[in-house]
């Protein structure tokens, strides 16, 4: 969802126009009428939106897919056409609809909220506040923060010095210590015959009640979507979080942890310090990393995982047994 107060998506567009923009065929006869109105993420994309499918590994996304057209390759234009969906065609779906998606949507509210700034909220006289920001009643902001357009901020949250906030929506009683910064954009990079680029960032993030954040640790928000942290989460200082993440309820992060982009981590899990987790990975409720394990595949819930790639802490510690008695035979 491109939500209209920290963007403004331009007027729809013909499927043909949208094709001839690109540089693409359409394949289809009696599609060029069809109206393009936003871009949109593959696995929960609507009618009216165009969105990109570019890796084998994510076909299981066509299935809640329902957009009116996607880019593809030649190879992979089977598995679009068999949803319904049109396929465009090109060599670097990825690209062109990172380049798109800059072009049909601009930052920047179509819609206006209300500004609504509690009488009991605390704000520092050097905090920069802008248009169209909600905060509620008991909330404090810290000495030299920046809270940016639209944004908005519950009741009874503590917003310490030095914090940078955008595109982000905060519930109640959540503590952000400083230096953090909320909602800016990922390490999304896309590459075409004109070199390296930052592919858009059009989402949110969603932070729920009673979390925390520490010091110098960054959100960033979705490419597409939003990424969203529930209630009590604890997220300690030097943490990264990629766009697209959503942390489950009560889950607890600790220093130098890194999330990448897309991750699913569930309710009541514990990652310790400098655990690492590669993008699109899930993992289950309950579920412990060890301090320094690295996750590069999903991982079901309710076991201890640990070591590079992460593996049920047995069988490492078991591994680890071995290689010692291995070298005591040299």
């Amino acid at each position: 969802m491109i939500d209209p107060h920290f963007y403004t998506p331009r007027p729809p567009v013909a499927l043909s126009d949208l094709a001839d923009e690109l540089g693409v065929a359409l394949p289809i006869d009696g599609a060029a009428d069809e109206q393009i109105e936003v871009p949109s993420a593959l696995h929960n994309s609507l009618p009216g939106s165009v969105t990109f499918f570019s890796d084998k590994r994510r076909k299981d996304q066509l299935l809640t897919a329902n957009a009116t057209a996607c880019l593809t390759t030649e190879k992979l234009e089977p598995f679009v056409t068999k949803t319904g969906m049109i396929a465009l065609i090109t060599e670097n779906p990825r690209a062109v609809f990172a380049r798109l998606s800059g072009a049909m949507v601009s930052v920047g509210g179509a819609q206006k909220r209300r500004t609504q700034i509690a009488d009991s909220a605390e704000i520092h006289p050097s905090a920069i506040i802008g248009k169209h920001v909600t905060i509620g009643a008991g909330t404090h902001i810290g000495a030299n923060c920046v809270v940016e357009d639209s944004v908005v901020i519950g009741e009874n949250c503590r917003i310490e010095p030095l914090v940078r906030i955008s595109f982000t929506e905060i519930g109640h009683a959540c503590h952000i210590k400083s230096g953090a910064i909320l909602g800016g954009t990922g390490f999304g990079m896309a590459e075409d015959e004109f070199g390296i680029f930052s592919v858009p960032h059009l989402g949110r993030v969603i932070i729920g009640n009673s979390v925390h954040i520490g010091s110098n640790s960054c959100v960033d928000r979705g490419q597409l979507g939003d990424t969203l942290i529930s209630d009590d989460v604890k997220i300690d200082n030097l943490v990264q979080v990629g766009h697209n993440v959503s942390i489950g309820e009560k889950t607890m992060i600790a220093g130098h942890s890194g999330i990448s982009g897309s991750c699913i981590i569930g309710k009541k899990c514990l990652l310790g310090g400098r655990a690492s987790l590669a993008d699109h990975v899930t993992i289950g409720d309950e579920t412990v990393i060890a301090a320094f394990a690295g996750v590069m595949a999903d991982l079901p819930g309710g076991q201890m995982y640990s070591g590079a790639p992460a593996m049920p802490i047995r069988e490492h510690m078991r591994n680890v047994a071995t290689l010692k008695k291995l070298a005591k035979r040299k």
